[in-house]
């Protein structure tokens, strides 16, 4: 029996997303993002300081490095007062609503401290390596699976603020990953060494589903 796996609205034979995954994680060393980004040392804790900032140019993100390192760190203060709050706990799976609204607390941080060549894309990934579980990854890829494709679960909506965008993404992120837990524990497996979340999992198929906009 075929098992499709989904990402928003973008879906992929499950098989064919392990052969996907398998060439991300093991295929293409030296010239994969795994496990560059996901290995790197960045600073200990769960804080974040200056040498996490760095782990953004290992994703490819941006070719604008020292304007990305800079315009985040004008927003590390507020974004580590942030990380402490007791709500950022546990996997997104299982995170509850007051959950949710602290991840999109961090997530505000961009309107409420902006800065030039830092958008969601890039804070995210610097985010997402200090809780692997709970924060996940956008990019233009993950955005056409749950808004831009047909059938999308989050399609844009006129005069909608970009806290209530991102709160009906997490909520239909969070769907994806509780429906088809199994499926993403198994890619996740597929890495060697560091190990990666299921969210880290999902991403590496939305990524790929959003490049061939399945």
């Amino acid at each position: 029996m075929t098992t499709t796996l989904r990402v928003g609205a973008a879906q992929v034979d499950f098989e064919e997303a392990k052969i996907w995954a398998t060439e991300y994680l093991v295929g293409r060393p030296g010239a994969s993002a795994y496990p560059a980004y996901d290995g790197y040392p960045g600073s200990d804790g769960d804080l974040i300081g200056p040498q996490d900032l760095l782990a953004v140019a290992l994703l490819n993100v941006s070719n604008k490095p020292l304007k990305v390192y800079y315009g985040l760190q004008g927003q590390l203060e507020l974004l580590n007062e942030r990380l402490q709050s007791p709500n950022l706990k546990g996997s997104l799976r299982d995170a509850s609503a007051a959950t949710l609204e602290a991840i999109a607390d961090l997530f505000d941080v961009l309107e409420e401290k902006p800065a030039d060549n830092v958008k969601l894309t890039t804070l995210s990934k610097v985010l997402h390596r200090k809780r692997p579980d709970l924060l996940p990854l956008f990019d233009a890829k993950i955005r056409y699976c749950y808004t831009d494709c047909l059938g999308a679960p989050v399609p844009p909506k006129k005069k909608r603020s970009k806290r209530d965008y991102r709160l009906a993404w997490l909520e239909a992120l969070q769907h994806d990953l509780d429906q088809q837990h199994a499926q993403w524990e198994e890619i996740a497996a597929l890495a060697p060494d560091p190990k990666i979340s299921t969210l880290r999992a999902l991403d590496i198929i939305g990524w790929e589903l959003g490049r061939r906009k399945n």
